[in-house]
């Protein structure tokens, strides 16, 4: 019975000198996003460039990032095409998870897995992005490499520019 109540007193002074620490708080991650627009500029497909721009394809993408660190991030992006044209009236929707790393001056490389919903592709996306400061806004230019296969088409390679702004 004795080391019982000992036990209960120094449970009881654990508790107590616990309250009295003080920890700073840090976050680990920190959450932001992106807007922005696509433009397939060119298609490589089965060692052909055919025609591009007939169907005109555009993009919207909008992104999740969670960043670790300055040199890491995790970026779950959803890209909606809308493509027009005499050989198409479409819109896809484009599953684009991905690793972002900071390669110093506001450069960043990265690759991303893609999931093309309504067109039946997929593959990944290697990106170069460079971040410029437009006043106070955060804004970036990123030159994209989507290549995908799969739904009877074969390889593909498409050059294609995205601009956005990050909040």
């Amino acid at each position: 019975m004795r080391s019982k109540t000992l036990f209960n007193i120094l449970f009881i002074a654990l508790l107590a000198a616990l309250t009295l620490v003080t920890f700073e708080a840090q976050a680990q991650n920190q959450l932001g996003g992106h807007f922005g627009v696509v433009q397939p500029l060119a298609t490589f497909q089965d060692g052909d460039n055919p025609n591009h721009f007939d169907p005109y394809t555009i993009g919207f993408p909008m992104g999740i990032t969670v960043r670790k660190n300055e040199k890491f991030a995790y970026d779950l992006e959803i890209v909606s095409f809308i493509s027009f044209g005499d050989n198409a009236d479409a819109v896809n929707l484009l599953v684009h998870p991905g690793l972002l790393w900071g390669l110093g001056n506001s450069f960043t490389f990265g690759t991303r897995l893609g999931y093309e919903i309504g067109g039946g592709r997929y593959g990944f996306t290697p990106l170069l992005n460079k971040g410029f400061m437009l006043g106070e806004q955060p804004v970036f230019a990123e030159f994209v490499l989507p290549v995908r296969t799969g739904s009877g088409g074969g390889l593909s390679v498409t050059a294609a520019l995205h601009l956005g702004v990050g909040f």
